[in-house]
């Protein structure tokens, strides 16, 4: 595992850490702890999610940017919510993040000003070709959807395998509105959060995802996904060794192994760059 180039579709990186717990087990602050992983693992880039949508999280935005100044493999994305100016976003885009990074719940989507907002943040990602992370669940899928129809050049990553809930099932109604945004645009899974979909007493916290992720491979294809750790968030549940073996890409192909944990975000990245 460790000779592909990884390259981390999901982490975050927080001034004074994630969580007490987190902080207490490492002192020396996650930027420390996360180049360590780096060394030992060979992490060659890695996505940064910024998010302030907790008042601890306050600044994080301006913590990333700094954090990429001299570190070539930190791509940080902004977070925005609808108290962002689309303007405002546009600017801080100027300033070197490699994207824009959405939450998005379903009271939101019933939301007429939620949704021409969306529909402008979209709008930019698509100009500028920026990197769009979106935390959306599954009842959210219709209205990405949408926003994602009318502008097909913003490239859309979804994190935490699209949030479709504990334990997945593929052919599942509610999942529809996924289904048709994963196959129908221009949409990226980020292999990321699995601890999240687990059943309770589930030993391999990978295990209720299982199958949700062997349709993403089949349907998909190893093109559109994107493997990411959700450093550190992840790490109160499992260790960062298990957020990297993920079953189901064990017996792929080298070719898309290679693509999944790392040559499919570099690739986003590069046109990023151009753009």
């Amino acid at each position: 595992m460790t000779s592909l180039r990884l390259a981390d579709a999901h982490i975050h990186l927080f001034a004074n850490s994630f969580s007490d717990e987190l902080r207490q087990r490492h002192p020396e602050g996650e930027l420390a702890q996360y180049e360590s992983i780096r060394t030992t693992y060979g992490i060659e880039d890695a996505l940064v999610i910024g998010y302030e949508g907790d008042a601890r999280f306050a600044g994080n935005n301006a913590y990333i940017l700094g954090l990429a100044d001299g570190r070539n493999w930190l791509h940080p994305v902004m977070y925005v919510d609808e108290s962002t100016d689309p303007d405002h976003a546009a600017a801080l885009l100027d300033r070197g993040y490699a994207g824009i990074s959405v939450y998005v719940d379903p009271g939101q989507c019933a939301s007429a000003g939620w949704k021409e907002w969306a529909n402008q943040i979209f709008a930019l990602a698509s100009a500028r070709s920026a990197l769009l992370s979106i935390n959306a669940p599954a009842a959210t899928h219709a209205t990405i959807a949408e926003l994602a129809g009318r502008h097909p050049g913003a490239r859309s990553l979804l994190s935490h395998l699209g949030l479709p809930g504990v334990a997945p099932a593929p052919d599942s109604d509610r999942l529809a509105a996924t289904r048709d945004l994963v196959l129908n645009h221009p949409c990226w899974v980020k292999l990321s959060g699995t601890y999240a979909r687990a059943r309770p007493g589930d030993q391999d916290p990978s295990a209720a995802s299982l199958a949700w992720m062997d349709w993403l491979l089949a349907a998909a294809g190893a093109d559109r996904l994107l493997w990411g750790s959700d450093f550190s968030p992840a790490l109160g549940h499992l260790t960062y060794e298990q957020t990297i073996a993920l079953p189901p890409l064990r017996a792929l192909p080298i070719a898309d192994r290679t693509g999944i944990y790392g040559a499919n975000l570099r690739r986003l990245l590069a046109v990023d760059q151009q753009g």
